[in-house]
């Protein structure tokens, strides 16, 4: 699995991830969606790799996906941003995943 970061993007997440190193896991999001087959694609800023993340190879910040979650994803993906809206945009070569996609800070939460 691989991901295309635009230049934009990668500014945007390297701002937001700060001085230190932190990889961004892509989640299948489904937490109060319902069943576990409706959720959203979203971002979290992690505090450190899992026993059961894989590493998605990427062009810049260093990303993550929990095996269980790469079902939902392609093989090739590409993320992308505004300059003036603080959100992604993820993509793969047959869809669209969404316009709106948030970066959550889970880095506090494990303290």
């Amino acid at each position: 699995m691989n991901i295309q970061i635009s230049e934009h993007a990668e500014r945007f997440l390297r701002q937001k991830i700060g001085s230190k190193s932190s990889p961004v896991r892509l989640v299948f999001d489904s937490e109060g969606c319902g069943c576990g087959v409706n959720g959203i694609p979203a971002l979290w800023i992690l505090p450190a790799q899992d026993e059961h993340d894989i590493i998605i190879h990427s062009n810049g910040v260093p990303f993550l996906i929990n095996r269980i979650h790469a079902v939902y994803f392609e093989e090739h993906l590409y993320l992308d941003s505004e300059e003036t809206y603080p959100s992604f945009r993820l993509s793969g070569d047959s869809q669209l995943y969404g316009q709106n996609i948030r970066l959550l800070d889970k880095r506090e939460d494990e303290s």
